[in-house]
């Protein structure tokens, strides 16, 4: 709730609490006309009547606009309409009573009369105290409507202690605002304190901008307001923000999460809201009659955000963002501009982060694909539909087959083969890529031990591998049960992995060092390119990614930078592999660098099925590096 609107919040409170319980205004109604009957029937005057037919009208006017009030609701442009209605009612009301007090003083004597009109008319003004408090003004005029008549009979009374008790009961009617002052102060203070609860409910306690109960409350306030144009939702990911807390610590973390959430703020929009849904996710609310334009400028803006280096703590980090957009007409209960926002932000992540993507309708189809293969995933080892190709891998100067990857495929009954770069980070968030692994491992093992003994089998592991202990254990239990030589399985991870578990990975990569089996850094170029990891883990084998290879032959720059990564990894004594080798030549300046000792790609052989073909392959391990030869079919994907 805005500043802006309190005053009129408060009165529309102010007003509720007014027309609040008409039941107990039925009740004062019923009691104070019996009281003017009685005092007509004992006086055996009618004009003691007067006070009460002066009172009806306006009593069941007041009454049915109570009714009224609590059936229609509250309407912003009629809130002074229903005051003022109220605000005469009740005075008139009050006048009856305090005339009712001004004829029994003047035209009887009778103590019953006296005493019944004295004491209704106190705890008249009671009842006003405890129902109106929560208007001065309307008490006030209450008061007086009631206090100055009572003052006139008292004082007009022929005797004279009548005046001198006046004296006691005019501070009662002189107190009565500064009565209901102290009750209304003493809620007002409740509803802060509550006030200030729910605004610290909805708010961030890190960076103080709203959190994700807040941003949908301040959805559902934007929906009072169609005329505003489309809703805007963009989310905004940080980019491996795991691997600044794994390795700055939580407080440099926390310092980063506090800027970049300034930086959102700063971001020039009318009505822009920025809020922190989790961790290292932000959300950015705006409404705009041009939607498309505006996403585009928001989601750029955003990205500027990242441009410059973030101090936090007195170190100085480089991060980038992952920014998804959509845009509806209309809100609605599902939230489904924030889905459409979570699609497009996945679309940016799957296609290497660092930019944004705005969403398009073909998105929700990508989305009910993955509905569908994450439903099935947990079903696929049981079902028999995984199954692994081989891609093998020669040494680029003697021809010799040195080792075979093994690559996983999904043949779902339905869709068809599945490649694993979809369905794999699917398995990763399902918290089931163990399994994947495990079946792989033994699977891989079964294979490798009717291959000649010179060749040895490859297989990936992925960071959820590395944060658990167990699959040093089962490594060792498939590589006992088959009776494989250690050192003829290497096992492949990336850079993204060993960076998201340290500590962790050093204990994996420990243990499988300590049973003989190789490992190997996979994909190395696409990441940081950190020789660190190199010196930290020892691994036994680098593979340069196929982004690197792809330059090789187009420059001298990628050659100098090749060989001299090349070399450096040689001397640490490692083996080095070259991926996605798909053309002559690629080899022969591979070769002609005389740094690089493998090579794996299309060039070489295209993934070969388990089995008997394999087999048949290795039957003679050897491939002739002179007369190699590219493919032909352009038609197909070189991905492996």
């Amino acid at each position: 709730m805005t500043e802006a609107c309190q005053p009129m919040r408060a009165k529309a409170e102010a007003l509720t609490a007014l027309h609040s319980k008409p039941a107990s205004a039925i009740h004062g109604l019923v009691t104070s006309f019996a009281a003017f009957g009685m005092a007509a029937i004992n006086a055996e005057d009618w004009r003691f009547l007067l006070p009460g037919l002066l009172m009806v009208p306006f009593a069941l006017v007041r009454l049915w606009r109570m009714y009224e009030f609590q059936r229609r609701g509250i309407e912003v442009r009629s809130l002074s309409a229903w005051e003022r209605s109220f605000f005469v009612c009740s005075v008139i009301i009050a006048l009856s009573h305090g005339l009712f007090v001004l004829q029994a003083m003047l035209l009887t004597n009778h103590v019953f009369i006296i005493s019944l009109s004295v004491g209704l008319c106190l705890a008249q003004m009671v009842g006003v105290v405890a129902r109106n408090f929560a208007s001065s003004s309307l008490v006030s005029a209450q008061a007086l409507a009631m206090g100055i008549p009572c003052a006139i009979g008292w004082w007009m009374h022929p005797n004279p202690w009548f005046g001198v008790t006046a004296i006691f009961f005019v501070p009662f009617f002189l107190s009565a605002r500064s009565l209901a002052a102290g009750i209304r102060n003493l809620l007002e203070g409740q509803r802060d304190a509550l006030e200030t609860i729910r605004r610290v409910a909805i708010r961030d306690s890190l960076t103080g901008v709203l959190n994700r109960k807040g941003f949908y409350e301040k959805l559902s306030e934007e929906q009072s307001q169609p005329d505003r144009g489309h809703y805007i939702a963009v989310l905004v990911d940080i980019d491996y923000f795991k691997a600044v807390n794994d390795s700055y610590g939580h407080s440099v973390g926390d310092a980063l999460l506090v800027q970049i959430a300034r930086r959102l703020e700063r971001i020039e929009h009318e009505g822009l809201t920025v809020a922190r849904l989790a961790g290292d996710e932000f959300a950015i609310l705006a409404r705009s009659h041009e939607p498309q334009s505006e996403m585009e400028n928001i989601c750029g803006r955003v990205l500027e955000c990242f441009d410059d280096l973030f101090n936090c703590r007195g170190v100085y980090l480089s991060v980038k963002a992952s920014v998804g957009a959509a845009a509806v007409k209309h809100a609605d209960a599902q939230n489904s501009v924030i889905v459409y926002a979570d699609l497009a932000l996945y679309e940016t992540k799957e296609l290497g982060r660092d930019g944004y993507h705005i969403y398009r309708d073909e998105m929700q189809g990508k989305f009910e694909r993955r509905e569908i293969l994450r439903r099935d995933l947990r079903q696929a080892v049981a079902a028999g539909e995984l199954r692994l190709v081989y891609q093998p891998m020669g040494d680029i100067d003697t021809g010799a087959i040195t080792t075979c990857e093994a690559l996983m495929r999904w043949d779902h009954p339905t869709l068809g083969t599945i490649s694993p770069n979809e369905f794999i980070p699917l398995a990763e968030t399902a918290d089931i890529v163990s399994e994947f692994t495990r079946w792989a491992v033994e699977t891989a093992v079964a294979e490798c031990v009717h291959w000649p003994s010179t060749v040895g089998v490859s297989v990936n592991l992925s960071a959820c591998d590395l944060r658990r202990r167990d699959i040093v254990n089962t490594v060792f239990d498939v590589l006992i049960r088959y009776g494989l030589a250690p050192h003829r399985l290497t096992m492949e991870m990336t850079e993204t992995a060993l960076a998201e578990e340290p500590l962790m990975t050093r204990q994996v990569l420990h243990g499988l060092r300590a049973l003989g089996v190789k490992t190997a850094l996979d994909d190395f170029g696409t990441g940081y390119a950190n020789f660190g990891y190199l010196i930290d883990y020892e691994f036994d084998k680098l593979k340069l990614d196929r982004s690197l290879i792809n330059q090789v032959s187009e420059g001298s720059r990628a050659r100098v930078l090749i060989a001299g990564l090349a070399r450096t990894a040689q001397d640490l004594g490692l083996t080095i592999i070259a991926e996605g080798v798909e053309r002559r030549k690629q080899f022969d300046t591979l070769r002609s660098l005389e740094s690089i000792d493998t090579i794996q790609g299309w060039l070489l052989s295209r993934p070969i099925q388990s089995g008997q073909d394999i087999r048949t392959y290795l039957a003679h391990p050897f491939f002739d590096p002179e007369r190699i030869s590219e493919e032909t079919d352009e038609t197909i994907s070189l991905q492996a």
